[in-house]
C-alpha cells in the first residue's frame, strides 16, 4: 500500500510539474505573440505616417507651384505658403506642413573657398573678397546674437578647417588632430556640410551656442551666400537684413525698412533701394545684387504625429528659371 501511494504521489507532483511548465510556455508563447502584434502595428504606423508625410510634402510643392509665386520675377509678401504652419487634423494626430524661404540665412558653405585651380585670376580675386566679405558679416551677425567675440572667431575657424582640404589648422581651428585625440575618434569632414546638424561635432559649439546660431545659418549645395528676399524677410530676421546686406544698416534700422515695407511688398528692385534708409547706404550695383525679390532656396517641413507614431521629413528644393522645382535633398526621422 506504501508503494502504490508514493507511486500515486510521484505521478501527481510530476503531473503538477508538467502543467506548471506547460502554463510558463504559454505565457512566454503569449508575452512573445503580444510583443510582436504590437511591433507589427508600430510597423504599419511608421509606414503609414512615412506616406502620409510624402504626401504632404507632394501637397506643398503642388501648393506653391499653383500659387503662381514660381511663375512671377518678384514673390509677395503676402504669399500663401508665408502664412505659417498648415495643420491637418487626423481622427488620432495631425499633420502639420510648413515652407521656408531658404534663400533667407547665411549659407555656411560660402563662407570657405573652393578650390579654384584653373579658374581666372579675377575671377579668383572676385570670390575671394566675396568670402571675405560674408565672413565679416557672419561675425557682425554672431555679435548681434550675442555670441562673444572670441566664440564667433573660433567658430569661424573650425568650419573652415571642417570644410577645406588640408590639415594646416586655422588659428582656433580643429583638424584630424584634434578629432583623433577624442575617446570616440573621428575626422575633419574636408568637403563642404551636408547638414547643419554638422556643426555640433565642432569642439566650440555647445547646446546654447548652436541654438542661437540655428534660425540664421542654413546649409545649401553651393559656394556661394544667396541674396536675401526683402518681400519675404520676417520682422524677426531684420538681423539678416543689416548683417548680410552692408555693415551701415544697423539692426534697428533694418527693421524699420521691414516695418515699412508695403503690404504686399516691393513691386521692383528700383522701389527698395527708394526707401531712405536704404538710399543713404549708397551701394554699388554689384552690393545691390545681395538683395531679391525672388527666391531660388525652399525647404518643405512636415511633422507627422499619428497615435504614438512621430515623423519629421525635411526636403530642400531648388526653384529654377522655369518655374520647376527640383529636389536636392530630404532627411526624415522622429522629432
Amino acid at each position: 500500500m506504501r508503494a502504490r501511494t508514493s507511486e500515486r504521489g510521484t505521478a501527481l507532483i510530476a503531473a503538477l510539474l508538467l502543467v506548471a511548465l506547460m502554463a510558463a510556455v504559454a505565457v512566454q508563447l503569449m508575452d512573445v505573440t503580444r510583443f510582436a502584434a504590437f511591433r507589427t502595428a508600430q510597423i504599419d504606423q511608421r509606414a503609414q505616417a512615412v506616406w502620409m508625410a510624402r504626401g504632404a510634402r507632394d501637397l506643398a510643392e503642388a501648393a506653391f507651384l499653383n500659387a503662381g509665386a514660381p511663375g512671377r520675377s518678384v514673390m509677395r509678401s503676402d504669399e500663401l505658403w508665408l502664412a505659417g504652419p498648415v495643420v491637418f487634423p487626423l481622427e488620432n494626430g495631425q499633420v502639420v506642413g510648413e515652407i521656408h524661404d531658404r534663400n533667407n540665412c547665411l549659407n555656411i558653405n560660402a563662407l570657405v573657398a573652393p578650390d579654384t585651380d584653373g579658374d581666372d585670376p579675377l575671377e579668383r580675386e572676385a570670390r575671394s573678397s566675396d568670402i571675405q566679405w560674408l565672413r565679416q558679416a557672419f561675425l557682425s551677425l554672431s555679435l548681434e546674437l550675442g555670441v562673444p567675440a572670441g566664440e564667433a572667431e573660433t567658430l569661424l575657424a573650425q568650419i573652415t578647417d571642417w570644410i577645406d582640404a588640408d590639415q594646416s589648422a586655422e588659428p582656433g581651428g580643429a583638424e584630424d588632430r584634434t578629432y583623433g585625440a577624442y575617446a570616440q575618434p573621428y575626422r575633419a569632414a574636408n568637403q563642404p556640410f551636408v547638414e547643419l546638424e554638422e556643426l555640433r561635432a565642432l569642439p566650440v559649439m555647445t547646446p546654447s551656442l548652436y541654438a542661437a546660431y540655428r534660425p540664421v545659418l542654413c546649409v545649401l549645395p553651393l559656394a556661394e551666400q544667396p541674396p536675401l528676399n526683402i518681400n519675404t524677410l520676417s520682422l524677426d530676421q531684420s538681423l539678416l537684413l543689416s548683417a548680410l546686406v552692408h555693415e551701415d544698416l544697423d539692426p534697428a534700422d533694418a527693421e524699420t525698412v521691414l516695418f515699412r515695407r508695403p503690404p504686399a511688398g516691393y513691386d521692383s528692385a528700383e522701389d527698395v533701394w527708394a526707401d531712405p534708409l536704404m538710399a543713404q547706404l549708397d551701394l554699388s550695383d554689384a552690393e545691390k545684387t545681395r538683395l531679391t525679390l525672388r527666391s531660388r532656396w525652399f525647404e518643405m517641413a512636415v511633422r507627422v504625429q499619428l497615435a504614438e507614431t512621430r515623423f519629421h521629413m525635411t526636403e530642400l528644393a531648388e526653384l529654377n528659371e522655369g518655374g520647376d522645382l527640383r529636389r536636392h535633398s530630404q532627411r526624415f526621422g522622429a522629432f
